[in-house]
């Protein structure tokens, strides 16, 4: 169990996608990803294994939600900067979504 100053700490925002390739160097298949989340954040890049239900033109425009705020890590060549959000499935990740289109950078709370 972890407190609300713990949980108050993660930082949640929407972002969309800009760009998306396959990230070629990566162990298991995943896509390289540019997020816009507007001014404040502006475009950062994610490497996400979301390959089995996405597919790249599907992806674009896509509006996500985003940890923002972990240590960035390495995945092949790719600096992953965020973490896509999603529901491990056992149809694969399903992404988080909303149920209406936000400005870039809004916060999840």
């Amino acid at each position: 169990m972890i407190g609300i100053e713990d949980f108050n700490k993660v930082e949640v925002r929407v972002g969309t996608i800009i760009d998306a390739k396959i990230n070629k160097g990566a162990r298991k298949p995943a896509y390289a990803l540019k997020i816009d989340f507007g001014d404040e954040i502006g475009i950062k890049k994610s490497s996400a294994q979301i390959t089995e239900l996405y597919t790249l033109e599907s992806l674009l425009n896509k509006q996500v939600i985003c940890c923002v705020n972990l240590t960035p890590m390495h995945v092949s060549s790719v600096k992953s900067e965020v973490r896509i959000l999603g529901s491990d499935s056992e149809q694969g990740i399903v992404l988080l979504g909303l149920d209406e289109e936000v400005k870039n950078g809004d916060l999840i709370c």
